[in-house]
């Protein structure tokens, strides 16, 4: 799905956006710090009881994210399954 139709669903649903547009990085597997791996936006849908929703992208990132970012599409898979915030 092209971007623009993502972050239009994601924002027609309607809950207030608790952290704006904003850039999520990693420090790379050769130590390199503060590398840009996308972008995101944080959601309140506190009003379906609690917690947050996040709209994530990962820069450089194509249809197969793994095979043309891998190293933010490891960064964002280890945040979801660790509960990190982006």
């Amino acid at each position: 799905m092209p971007y623009t139709d993502a972050i239009g669903w994601t924002e027609g649903m309607g809950y207030q956006v608790s952290n704006d547009w904003h850039k999520w990085s990693f420090t790379s597997a050769d130590g390199a710090q503060d590398q840009v791996a996308g972008y995101a936006t944080e959601y309140d849908v506190s009003t379906l009881g609690s917690g947050s929703f996040t709209f994530a992208t990962v820069k450089g990132g194509r249809h197969e994210v793994p095979e043309s970012a891998p190293a933010a599409a490891f960064e964002m898979i280890s945040r979801l399954i660790n509960g990190d915030k982006f």
